[in-house]
């Protein structure tokens, strides 16, 4: 079965911050604002097909036994039966190595001995249930 991402309306807001700060650097040295224009619009429209793209390419796909987690160039699978741990994540700032999602709420996958992902279905709940169906042995943890 196939869950796409999670979108959280924050993710609308990440490419003005880059946007905001060259405008504001360019306001501070004095130089017009006409003379950066350009390559703001340039850098703001690089940042929204970025996150579009990797959006709408974004997916994690149970299939028997394995977890395949896509996301634009990044694929990986995970054996299910070796997921230890799944965590809920709220929070905006994650330490996880790996982060495919576009939600700050999500779910961190624990499997081998140390390995984490970060992902964020949209049916965070049926999506663990599923995985629980295959491996029963998988602790949750709030």
């Amino acid at each position: 079965m196939k869950y796409k991402s999670d979108f959280s309306k924050f993710n609308f807001f990440i490419p003005l911050f880059p946007v905001v700060l060259v405008s504001f650097i360019a306001f501070l040295s004095g130089d017009s604002i006409k003379m950066v224009l350009a390559p703001i619009a340039i850098l703001f429209l690089f940042l929204s097909v970025l996150i579009t793209v990797a959006f709408f390419t974004t997916y994690y796909e149970i299939q028997e036994n394995v977890l395949f987690v896509s996301m634009f160039f990044y694929k990986t699978k995970i054996k299910i039966s070796e997921i230890r741990i799944i965590k809920y994540s709220n929070s905006i700032i994650k330490t996880n190595f790996y982060k495919p999602g576009f939600h700050h709420k999500g779910i961190e996958i624990v499997y081998h001995k140390y390995d984490d992902i970060f992902i964020s279905p949209e049916k965070r709940e049926q999506f663990i249930a599923k995985l629980l169906d295959i491996n029963p042995n998988i602790t949750i943890k709030n």
